[in-house]
């Protein structure tokens, strides 16, 4: 008799403790979300004073990220580093589907700063890397266009749509639909950090 109490008495510990280490667990993870999210706002916070004090920051702002495109692959890439997935940055985006097809065209032949592809009839255009959607409307000499900056860093300049299946700001996965081009040509610039890059080193 005096075994069989003692365990139970085993047993109850050992439920015991083991709920006392989940609750540890979960106010640590909870204590670590709001020092994380602490530093978010303190950040924020800070850069709107600086932004507001001093001219030439706001300046240095307009000239980085306004004049050139910013680099969204690599504010990911540290935000991940530093912050982690507690605060989920990647799920501000909405993810489109995707489907299992490369991009294929009939052929291909350079055009002003990239190439021009001759796609077949009806052809639904994959993308050629998963990225963000950081540009949806009219480009001088190439009409509708969509521009994903890829998770590589490359932007990539979709163009000649004729209709488009993403928003700006669109987290969008390998090979999701960005659209269909007019008359059957695509025309595609590649870019990074606002310098052109030779379609033939990019396109496959």
């Amino acid at each position: 008799m005096g075994d069989n109490m003692t365990k139970i008495d085993e047993v109850k510990n050992r439920i015991k403790n083991k709920k006392n280490n989940t609750e540890e667990k979960s106010n640590s993870k909870f204590k670590e979300f709001l020092l994380k999210f602490f530093i978010v706002v303190v950040v924020f916070f800070l850069g709107t004073i600086a932004v507001r004090k001093d001219n030439n920051i706001k300046q240095a702002i307009y000239k980085n990220i306004y004049n050139n495109n910013f680099s969204f692959a690599k504010f990911k890439s540290i935000y991940n580093q530093y912050i982690g997935n507690i605060i989920p940055f990647q799920n501000i985006f909405n993810e489109k589907k995707v489907f299992s097809e490369k991009l294929e065209y009939l052929s291909s032949s350079k055009y002003n700063k990239g190439v021009k592809l001759k796609l077949s009839d009806n052809y639904a255009i994959p993308i050629i890397k998963g990225g963000i959607v950081i540009f949806v409307g009219e480009k001088e000499n190439i009409g509708q266009t969509v521009i994903i900056q890829q998770s590589d860093g490359i932007d990539v300049w979709y163009g000649n749509l004729s209709s488009v299946n993403m928003k700006l700001y669109d987290y969008v996965s390998d090979n999701a639909i960005v659209g269909s081009a007019k008359n059957n040509e695509l025309y595609l610039i590649f870019q990074k950090d606002g310098v052109e890059i030779d379609y033939k080193k990019v396109l496959k």
